[in-house]
């Protein structure tokens, strides 16, 4: 398995993915759900990766999140009705397929999502010995843009879109290569879907999957003081050694493992005065850090897989 390493000064994705008045709706809309409906409080849950029980970590808008104590990965304690209601939810529905939302999303990050395709291109010849006219299945993907991007690029032969809340289309059904990005921790059968996927894959095929990770320093340090995560809309945020586990447990390969993200420290930083008063060394750092060391400190969280971002490339078995 290759641990993946190149720095960027480049904002996290996540920061110019959509503005912050849509990332506000959609909090509102999830938090207004939340709300109105039942919790479970019961503290039971095993780990969707390892099945291990988990132990408290933290609690945000009533609702309880477990650390598995094997892995390491954060999941949520939940009603399954009730997670499937909020992935259904009319007005989180309408607001993420309007015109002015894809339009934004687009407009933001067309860079970034050919930055990515080049990226694949690469890691597709380095892996399979060749990257142009692929057939491909994308699950999840809800963006329009980054759809069109896909069925542009010359990696792309044949396409699918599968699990969208856009119209699916396309019609492979063996694929050379799934693209599984950002939909990991909204999964309530984590096992049940990388069967899914594995089932689309022709053998030796590629898996591309990125997802938060719950062993990410800003998650691990801010908990439920980090405003980007929050449920339903995270219910699974695996850990690195728990994600490598469960893909190879499910009959794959791990070929390549990064985790680069590179906005870690500025979410804490931007969180610094909500820190928890345990968190002493933390807060040290940051009061004390030039700007060039939290650079520094940044980049010591890529290197050792420690952000909360993370990207893999796993073989079928």
């Amino acid at each position: 398995m290759l641990r993946s390493y190149q720095y960027t000064e480049k904002p996290y994705p996540e920061d110019t993915f959509q503005g912050r008045l849509f990332r506000d709706k959609q909090v509102e809309i999830a938090r207004r759900f939340v709300e109105g409906h039942p919790v479970r409080r019961d503290m039971k849950g095993s780990c969707p990766l390892c099945g291990r029980s988990g132990e408290y970590f933290c609690s945000k808008w009533r609702v309880d999140y477990l650390c598995c104590p094997n892995c390491k990965s954060v999941f949520a304690v939940y009603e399954d009705s009730a997670v499937k209601e909020y992935q259904e939810n009319p007005d989180l529905l309408e607001l993420r397929t309007s015109e002015a939302y894809q339009g934004e999303i687009s407009h933001n990050r067309q860079d970034t999502w050919d930055e990515f395709l080049e990226w694949v291109e690469v890691r597709a010849f380095r892996f399979m010995g060749r990257n142009r006219n692929l057939d491909i299945v994308d699950y999840g993907n809800r963006y329009e843009g980054y759809v069109e991007r896909i069925r542009k690029s010359p990696i792309c032969g044949g396409y699918a879109l599968k699990g969208s809340i856009l119209p699916q289309n396309g019609d492979v059904s063996r694929a050379d290569m799934v693209l599984y990005l950002d939909r990991m921790q909204q999964e309530m059968q984590p096992d049940r879907r990388i069967s899914e996927l594995r089932g689309y894959l022709k053998e030796r095929g590629l898996l591309i999957l990125s997802t938060r990770a719950g062993s990410g320093f800003d998650i691990v340090t801010l908990k439920e003081k980090n405003s980007r995560i929050y449920p339903y809309e995270h219910i699974l945020l695996p850990s690195v050694r728990g994600l490598v586990s469960f893909l190879e447990e499910n009959g794959f390969e791990i070929l390549e493992i990064t985790t680069p993200g590179v906005m870690d420290v500025k979410y804490v930083l931007d969180s610094k005065d909500r820190l928890d008063d345990r968190e002493n060394f933390v807060r040290y750092l940051l009061e004390e850090s030039s700007q060039a060391m939290l650079q520094e400190f940044q980049r010591f969280l890529q290197k050792g897989c420690l952000s909360s971002f993370v990207c893999v490339i796993a073989r079928k078995r």
